[in-house]
């Protein structure tokens, strides 16, 4: 039951890291922010990017290239190594 928790907890960690990839692709190719696409994935990807633009604008000086999904991809891998840590303690 535990690793069925953990490899949902995983999957889902995977879910997200796809929609950020596809929504930075997808910023290239459709330029319409109100588009349906976007919008679904804006609904899943921005409470996890918005902070990360936040910080990242006060601190990393690159112009208009927005770093923030790289870096949530970064930080959702961390996160994703540290459960698996975490999972095999546990047993």
């Amino acid at each position: 039951m535990i690793r069925f928790i953990f490899g949902l907890a995983d999957k889902a960690i995977a879910f997200v890291e796809f929609c950020i990839v596809v929504d930075a692709l997808l910023s290239w190719v459709i330029v319409d922010p109100y588009n349906k696409y976007r919008r679904v994935l804006g609904m899943i990807v921005n409470p996890i990017l918005d902070p990360i633009r936040s910080i990242s604008q006060k601190y990393i000086r690159t112009g208009f290239i927005d770093f923030s999904p790289l870096i949530a991809i970064i930080l959702l891998e961390i996160v994703r190594r540290l459960l698996w840590l975490f999972y095999a303690i546990l047993i």
